[in-house]
């Protein structure tokens, strides 16, 4: 398996806390997943293929809400896929997307959310998954970029606490920016009708204290040792802004499709 990126469950400490906050940060904006899917060409019978599912969570609702519809879901760790159950149109499959252990033209439709950011090579992984996608079907990408997220009033020890996070996720091989550039790459690619959409999330204390709880402590893996005592005094910053009922937090989401000619 392709043991290159910026994410590697397997390799992790602390992997069961890990594997909860994954859940809970995937409980994230699911009210619209199915109108999203529909907008983007999902299809009501045929094949479906999502990679980097974890725990399945995204993977479940598209067989409930697609019953015709058969969806494989893979991921490189077995241990997030282990406890998975399987529905008669829905199977999980340990698989690296480098590598797919599909035939051409199997899929009518594949979907990635946060995987591209992870990557060292997102050219060759949006080849592997158009070599597996019919003809007419579709590629779904959900992904972020770092520099788009924003809390207001911004605490001091922010700024170079985010910049230090990139900058070792680049190190690593991943692309924290990865965000805007998702249709440059499915264009270069050969995708047609590439269709973009950069959603605005807005939150509060509630939800800045959310992403303090779930997310924050997991990118401190991005720093230097010797960084990691500014960035849990960042993190810390952080949690006292979400208890103030002014503060605001700002993220831009970037959802991008193409189609396989």
């Amino acid at each position: 398996m392709t043991a290159t990126g910026s994410y590697q469950f397997e390799l992790l400490e602390g992997r069961s806390h890990e594997a909860n906050m994954l859940a809970e940060r995937a409980q994230m904006r699911l009210d619209g997943f199915t109108d999203l899917l529909k907008r983007h060409g999902f299809p009501e019978q045929g094949r479906a293929l999502e990679v980097g599912t974890a725990q399945g969570i995204r993977a479940r609702l598209m067989a409930e809400h697609f019953p015709n519809t058969h969806v494989t879901a893979i991921d490189r760790s077995n241990e997030l896929l282990i406890n998975t159950p399987h529905h008669t149109n829905l199977s999980f499959e340990q698989a690296d997307l480098y590598e797919l252990p599909f035939p051409d033209e199997h899929f009518n439709f594949v979907y990635a959310r946060l995987v591209f950011m992870h990557l060292t090579d997102p050219l060759k992984a949006i080849a592997s998954l158009k070599r597996v996608l019919k003809p007419g079907g579709r590629l779904l990408i959900e992904d972020a970029d770092r520099d788009c997220m924003f809390f207001e009033p911004a605490p001091a020890s922010f700024a170079s606490f985010w910049n230090k996070v990139q900058d070792g996720q680049r190190r690593l091989g991943g692309d924290p920016n990865v965000g805007r550039k998702l249709a440059t790459y499915l264009k270069h690619s050969g995708f047609s009708n590439v269709t973009t959409e950069v959603q605005t999330i807005l939150g509060a204390g509630p939800d800045i204290e959310f992403l303090v709880r779930t997310l924050m402590p997991s990118l401190n893996i991005y720093l230097d040792p010797k960084d990691r005592a500014s960035g849990h005094l960042a993190i810390n910053d952080l949690y006292t802004l979400s208890q103030n009922p002014n503060a605001s937090f700002y993220h831009f989401w970037f959802v991008v499709s193409g189609g396989k000619a």
